[in-house]
């Protein structure tokens, strides 16, 4: 059984399909999607009082390549210069079923 690493964030709204169309490509991730949601706190613009829309990343990535797979959204996002969300990754999933 493959070890799976999942990689999440929240996002700015928008930018969820470009991470599915570029990250779907690679065989050593396994799922990628994404879901409409709101956070406070992260962007610069609100649209609802203290909340702005985003998106809420998931990954299901092979283990041994998960730094590499985080290291390649971090600048396919941007994050290092734009405010456009935070990323993490969790530790393998030990247990699953197929």
């Amino acid at each position: 059984m493959v070890k799976l690493v999942e990689i999440g964030g929240l996002i700015k709204k928008g930018l969820g399909h470009g991470v599915t169309e570029e990250f779907s490509k690679n065989k050593d991730v396994v799922s990628v999607g994404y879901a409409n949601g709101r956070a406070s706190d992260i962007f610069d613009e609100q649209q609802f009082g203290s909340a702005s829309e985003a998106e809420i990343l998931t990954l299901l990535v092979k283990d041994n390549k998960s730094n590499t797979i985080f290291d390649e959204l971090y600048q396919h996002l941007k994050l290092s210069t734009e405010n456009n969300g935070y990323i993490f990754k969790h530790e393998s999933i030990l247990k699953s079923s197929k």
